[in-house]
């Protein structure tokens, strides 16, 4: 037996309630379900989803093109990983004032160029100021010892190929003190090998 809840149809209840006020009443009505199981609402069977039909002459999306990989090739790799250790001896040994700064114009372009002249001269008034700290009496400004030597020995080079014609590199070198790294972005212009970006630490 199910239990359903119904508003009454008489017309004496309606006219009771409006002459009351009071709101309408409930009545219950036992009505009997039949053809159900007795423990609950018969159950939901779903219906399986209509296979549309495939189009005649259609074609399966092709899959996607593979991506071609860019690889360098060996012959610039070992030509530019020895740009690079060449490269950064020779600014070691310029900013330690046993190479020239002209042998690098080749080699840098005129941005880099002006930067490492400018460290260089940095380099060169800090040793002068330290000279001029070991004479106090003031007399003779004493002269800033010419190396002859520069022991700069590369370590190790890493390079980055970024795309065709640009790589980027990270040097390691050891000098009689210590050790330094160089950052260098070289790129193909014009047929040669130009050092673009020159970071030493």
């Amino acid at each position: 037996m199910t239990t359903v809840i119904t508003f009454p149809v008489q017309e004496e209840a309606g006219h009771l309630a409006a002459a009351s006020g009071a709101p309408r009443p409930l009545t219950v009505h036992r009505i009997p379900v039949t053809g159900h199981a007795p423990l609950g609402a018969p159950p939901v069977k779903l219906r399986p989803r209509p296979v549309q039909p495939e189009l005649s002459g259609s074609v399966p999306p092709p899959d996607p093109p593979e991506q071609d990989h860019w690889h360098s090739d060996p012959v610039d790799d070992a030509r530019v990983d020895a740009i690079a250790r060449s490269v950064t001896q020779a600014a070691l040994e310029v900013l330690g004032g046993t190479r020239p700064l002209q042998q690098m114009v080749r080699w840098l372009d005129p941005e880099s160029f002006e930067r490492l002249q400018l460290r260089a001269n940095l380099v060169r008034s800090r040793e002068a100021a330290a000279a001029n700290r070991r004479n106090p009496r003031g007399g003779t400004p004493a002269t800033v010892p010419v190396r002859l030597h520069r022991q700069v020995v590369i370590r190790g080079c890493r390079l980055c190929p970024v795309s065709e014609g640009i790589y980027e590199a990270a040097v390691v070198a050891a000098e009689q003190n210590r050790v330094r790294a160089a950052a260098l972005r070289i790129e193909l212009r014009r047929g040669l090998w130009k050092i673009t970006a020159l970071e030493i630490g």
